[in-house]
């Protein structure tokens, strides 16, 4: 009897993975084996599962290769938002046509104002052709949502990387290193107010997004947390002030 209901217990859970997952036959060189299988148990993982996950995370970075991406590099003035984007630029990752409104200004000579007309065209353009494009900005006022719906409308993959700091001293502080370089200066009050209302201009990007990686500039960027399934997951060990206000503040329903 014993052995009629281990084989009915056999074949039930085949029945059962049968229907829920797919086999994969992988071939590693020789010898490697025995070090994915320590690797995996020192992390907890069985090989399955191990494997499983490393595939998973090499897809998310992968997938938006493939698709026509609308990429937002978010953060208030002065957290480090055009130097994360030339890190991006060394990697794989392929950003598209970068639109960078100061830059535009610049080498236009035209005002502010002007300069976001441009890169509001830009975008358009990119926008009407299906070509993937990148766009560093603060998430103030009402540019960004209107973009991100048209983006979604039309089948966009939107991923943001947004850039933390704690205090606005520190970015108001980064800004002026930048103007002693050359750079442009933003006005203290401007600073300050995005500053202040940067988790409520935040909030109304996340939901269109596909993707939301979180990272500290507090002495290089740090990974911190990503935004997933409506909620904030925090990685690794490092713990800002900023991230922690940010999390209370989507955990408070806003």
């Amino acid at each position: 009897m014993k052995s009629q209901k281990g084989k009915a217990a056999t074949k039930a859970k085949n029945k059962y993975n049968a229907q829920n997952y797919d086999s994969m036959h992988i071939i590693v060189p020789k010898g490697h084996k025995p070090q994915i299988l320590a690797v995996a148990e020192a992390a907890g993982d069985s090989l399955n599962g191990y494997i499983t996950k490393a595939i998973d995370e090499r897809m998310r970075k992968d997938k938006p290769m493939m698709l026509k991406v609308y990429t937002i590099i978010g953060g208030v003035n002065g957290t480090g938002k055009s130097s994360f984007t030339g890190a991006l630029k060394t990697q794989t990752t392929d950003l598209g046509v970068i639109i960078d409104v100061d830059k535009i200004t610049a080498a236009a000579e035209v005002t502010p104002v002007e300069g976001g007309k441009i890169a509001l065209r830009r975008m358009n353009e990119c926008l009407e052709h299906g070509t993937s494009f990148t766009q560093e900005t603060t998430l103030a006022g009402h540019r960004v949502e209107a973009t991100a719906t048209k983006a979604k409308s039309q089948s966009f993959y939107i991923r943001m990387y947004y850039i933390g700091l704690d205090t606005p001293e520190e970015c108001l502080e980064r800004i002026e290193n930048r103007v002693a370089r050359g750079g442009h200066r933003i006005a203290e009050g401007d600073v300050r107010r995005r500053f202040a209302k940067r988790w409520d201009a935040l909030k109304k990007i996340l939901p269109f997004c596909d993707e939301a990686l979180f990272f500290d500039n507090d002495n290089g960027f740090i990974e911190v947390a990503e935004y997933s399934g409506g909620k904030l997951l925090l990685k690794g060990e490092l713990r800002p002030k900023w991230l922690l206000e940010l999390s209370a503040f989507l955990r408070s329903g806003y």
